[in-house]
């Protein structure tokens, strides 16, 4: 191999070199994550007898959780991106006796599933305080 050959072998790989870089560094960069935590409220009052569902129709990336007696809520964390906001039923403990499965009527049924809730949020890095509200 000749001096020019060689020359021209090493500039590509350099050149194939640098434009891979940003590649590998993006590939190493952690994913941006969210935190939601906040209230759900029907009728201007603390609604208590779900869960809360977070659910990314995109990505299917999703976090729940029961909400509390005082109608707080705190969710696993999510990475970055917009939510459909829906009801579930409470989430029992695993180890108690298998209960039939059972939705609160008094709430309208659109809030109970993720394609008919018009309830929807973005979560953005850091801690997000939602309030969700739910109306007749």
């Amino acid at each position: 191999m000749t001096f020019g050959k060689f020359s021209r072998c090493v500039s590509r790989t350099a050149m194939m070199m640098a434009l891979m870089l940003p590649l590998l560094v993006g590939c190493s960069q952690e994913e941006q994550m969210g935190t939601v935590k906040g209230k759900v409220e029907y009728n201007g009052k603390p609604y208590t007898a779900a869960a809360v569902c977070f659910l990314d129709l995109t990505s299917g990336m999703a976090s729940s959780g029961n909400i509390e007696d005082d109608g707080t809520f705190e969710l696993e964390p999510l990475p970055l991106g917009n939510y459909k906001v829906y009801l579930a039923p409470k989430i029992g403990d695993p180890l108690a006796e298998a209960k039939p499965v059972q939705i609160d009527n008094s709430i309208p049924s659109k809030y109970w599933n993720e394609s008919t809730t018009d309830i929807s949020h973005e979560v953005t890095a850091g801690v997000n305080e939602v309030t969700i509200e739910l109306k007749k």
